[in-house]
């Protein structure tokens, strides 16, 4: 009987070194094996989790409740962030 091994890896690009081929040739030594690379939807990954799901709602209920707080600049977004975790 052959089984048919199936293994998905999910990453960001930035992720992928010499240990990911590694990794393969561990899982499947000796053997051919096939690697397709699709893109993932951002909307799809921000969706995959219940947790994450909350999240975007409760940011598009503020949206529209108009509870946006928005800078003019990345700097000044960053300067607010850390003085809300500085608090």
């Amino acid at each position: 009987m052959f089984i048919n091994m199936v293994t998905t890896y999910k990453l960001d690009t930035r992720e992928l070194e010499t240990t990911f081929i590694d990794s393969v040739r561990t899982t499947y030594p000796n053997q051919m094996v096939e690697i397709q690379v699709k893109e993932q939807d951002a909307t799809e990954y921000l969706l995959s989790t219940p947790a994450n799901r909350e999240r975007m709602a409760m940011a598009l209920k503020n949206i529209e409740d108009g509870n946006v707080i928005s800078f003019e600049t990345l700097e000044e977004a960053m300067q607010a962030t850390e003085r809300t975790n500085k608090k």
